[in-house]
């Protein structure tokens, strides 16, 4: 959300998410918490369910009947107005849009192969086709279901070119961004071209490339040159991995310190699960805890006094609605 200039503070994303707000949700609250639950529901199923038409319609609980439907409706309300073009236009459309995005991989697929040879391949000056789907990129398209399967097609299209597994979800990432299947769920690229990174790098866990598109210290633009997009979104990914190496340790730290304060407490000692609660979540606050383990605040208040040094440090410098975390 940042990305897109809103900004939610993490604690009540978490106490919201916990059902122990402090105040009524903003919208951009509830907005955050819908990202966080979509990027839930996609680290679910398996990374090729999700990497399809049905797959990403489930995902923001539309139906295929339903999305067909509604852009049927909406072309209808289009040639009411006298504004839409014909169908043949739109696949059209489509094709150059599609072919361009191809002409651009192959390009960059050759350069690399160049450079690997040991030889600076020599700067190509775009063709006529390209420029002019470049300066034409913005406006043409014609519905969501056309625009959500040519990004498909991308898709299907990188996967045989045996690129590597970063640059291709980059390529995704920024056809994304460029084609814009769907208009309300403009995140949903982010979190698919970490999708196709889980399925072929990081089987474990889903990559955060939001948090490292935004301390990279490049933007994405539409309007910039295919290889410079890249090259900003490759740098993105690159602050993602050092992120996640960063929070890593951390976490074994964190870890390694609480163990030695819960290792000798008896078997029936809640001390363990709450320890554990500061290394599954961002945060955590005494009514967190309480709702959680089923403890009064009063054995809350025992077990921080039991954890001693190794508790995580306070967050916000209050007397009351105090919270503890690592990272």
């Amino acid at each position: 959300m940042a990305l897109d200039g809103d900004l939610v503070h993490l604690e009540d994303l978490v106490l919201h998410d916990a059902g122990t707000d402090r105040r009524a949700p903003t919208h951009e609250l509830t907005r955050a918490a819908r990202l966080l639950a979509l990027r839930r529901r996609i680290d679910r199923p398996p990374p090729e369910t999700v990497l399809s038409r049905n797959g990403i319609l489930t995902l923001i609980g539309r139906q295929a009947d339903s999305f067909e439907e509604g852009n049927a409706r909406g072309s209808r309300a289009g040639e009411a107005r006298g504004g839409s073009p014909s169908i043949s236009t739109h696949a059209q459309d489509d094709a150059d849009r599609e072919e361009n995005l191809l002409a651009e991989i192959d390009a960059v697929l050759q350069r690399s192969r160049q450079l690997a040879e040991g030889s600076v391949p020599v700067a190509r000056t775009p063709s006529h086709r390209m420029a002019t789907a470049q300066m034409h990129s913005d406006p043409g398209t014609p519905d969501r279901r056309d625009r959500l399967d040519a990004w498909l097609a991308v898709l299907n299209a990188a996967r045989p070119l045996n690129l590597p597994p970063v640059l291709t979800a980059v390529i995704l990432f920024d056809a994304w961004q460029r084609l814009q299947p769907l208009d309300s769920w403009p995140e949903l690229g982010r979190l698919l071209s970490g999708t196709f990174l889980k399925s072929q790098v990081t089987p474990n866990h889903l990559p955060i490339l939001s948090v490292g598109l935004r301390k990279s210290p490049f933007r994405w633009r539409r309007a910039d040159p295919f290889r410079t997009r890249i090259t900003v979104l490759l740098s993105g990914v690159e602050k993602a991995a050092r992120e996640t190496m960063d929070q890593m340790d951390k976490l074994s730290i964190a870890q390694e310190q609480l163990e030695r304060h819960y290792r000798s407490c008896r078997s029936h000692s809640r001390l363990p699960d709450f320890a554990h609660m500061f290394l599954s979540r961002p945060l955590v606050t005494i009514p967190m805890a309480r709702q959680e383990l089923g403890v009064t605040a009063a054995a809350v208040d025992h077990m921080i006094r039991q954890l001693g040094p190794a508790l995580p440090r306070e967050l916000t410098g209050r007397g009351r609605y105090r919270a503890w975390g690592i990272l």
